[in-house]
């Protein structure tokens, strides 16, 4: 049996009866409503707003809220729905995503495909590729039928009520809240962004948890860095084992020895994975913006190795000085330098401040596809694990 046309649904009960395995008005309002008091207040409209990273500015936020809560309650400076008030606002903005539903389903069949989407906003002046079509298509079809019905259409956006009103008065709207959000009636109740470890509010745990991981992993390889350094410095001058070379260090300057250099090498850690996140995402925007596309379309690999690439560059670029420095403090010999600030002065004063840039160009040659591959697999990795 075909799914009903959007034209014949015209109140709230018609929609529970033909859609009883999703979310039902009285479900949405106990999920907005946080603390039970039997009314959705402005607080609470903000807090679903911002959960799903609508609008990234408060005010706006703000004002979006308030315009939910007085459009439901029919007069402005109301402070709060009431069931009634939140079914009422629901049903009517449902009935404008029937109307688009009829638009994006050109044939009139009760379903679209991922062509008849492109079509839909092509019409409106938005470019959508066939193949992105499909991955929205994907995120709304809950039966692997490659069809959308407008019971997958309206559960979809139904599970933010919040969203109801931008996605169904603006088109661009409603393609980025798709693009970015993914809905699972089955536990989570609210459309989530992907990109959820930079835009989610996340990113700072993530600099802080890989400033941590690296710090702890730089101090327990320490010693093997320093050996290799300086076998590669000897070179053929010397013949050293590895064993030997441990007890040369431990001879010369004590167990201790062994972690020359490893604080300047853990202080360099922590900016340069803020500045390799920061420029990473920020390159993968003007990349975007240099081909016309929107924000929220998905970042395809070659996009994300290319700016892994210029962030790797520019975070190493910063960070250079300190590494340089780090290997002349493993290569000291005790007593050589009082401090890590009297081995700056030194090299400063008989070496001049190109000293603090011996051996870059070869380092970024290595870094560049190192660092593409590195960010690219990366996120790659992190968006394949939420599937």
């Amino acid at each position: 049996m075909n799914d009903p046309s959007p034209d014949l649904i015209s109140n709230v009960d018609i929609h529970q009866s033909l859609n009883q395995n999703q979310l039902s008005y009285d479900e949405l309002f106990r999920q907005v409503d946080k603390n039970n008091d039997g009314k959705i207040d402005v607080n609470e409209l903000i807090q679903l707003l911002e959960k799903v990273h609508v609008e990234t500015c408060p005010k706006k936020r703000v004002a979006l809220a308030r315009r939910i809560i007085d459009q439901g309650s029919g007069s402005s400076g109301a402070s709060s729905l009431t069931f009634q008030q939140f079914a009422d606002y629901v049903l009517k903005q449902e009935k404008k995503l029937s109307l688009v539903f009829r638009n994006v389903d050109a044939a009139h069949q009760g379903k679209f495909d991922a062509e008849d989407l492109v079509f839909y906003f092509k019409k409106l002046g938005i470019t959508v590729e066939l193949a992105e079509a499909k991955k929205l298509v994907e995120k709304m079809d809950q039966d692997n039928s490659l069809q959308i019905s407008f019971d997958e259409w309206r559960s979809f956006f139904m599970a933010n009520p919040a969203m109801l009103d931008s996605v169904t008065n603006d088109p661009h709207e409603m393609l980025h809240y798709w693009r970015s959000a993914s809905v699972d009636l089955g536990e989570a109740p609210y459309g989530a962004p992907e990109d959820a470890l930079t835009e989610g509010g996340k990113w700072w745990k993530n600099l802080i948890a890989g400033g941590i991981a690296g710090a702890v992993s730089r101090t327990a390889t320490a010693p093997f860095d320093r050996l290799k350094i300086i076998m590669q410095y000897l070179g053929s001058r010397q013949r050293m084992s590895v064993l030997n070379g441990y007890r040369y260090l431990i001879k010369e300057g004590g167990v201790r020895s062994l972690w020359r250099g490893n604080g300047v090498n853990v202080l360099k850690i922590i900016p340069e994975t803020a500045l390799r996140f920061a420029f990473f995402e920020e390159a993968k925007k003007r990349l975007k913006r240099m081909q016309n596309k929107e924000l929220s379309t998905e970042t395809t690999i070659v996009e994300r190795f290319a700016a892994g690439a210029f962030a790797g560059f520019l975070s190493q670029t910063v960070v250079y000085p300190l590494d340089v420095l780090k290997v002349r403090l493993c290569l000291r010999r005790t007593g050589e330098f009082s401090h890590w600030t009297d081995a700056v002065k030194r090299m400063y004063r008989f070496e001049g401040p190109k000293a603090f840039w011996r051996g870059y160009v070869l380092n970024q040659v290595g870094i560049i596809p190192f660092a593409g591959f590195d960010l690219a697999c990366y996120e790659g990795n992190f968006l394949f694990e939420r599937l």
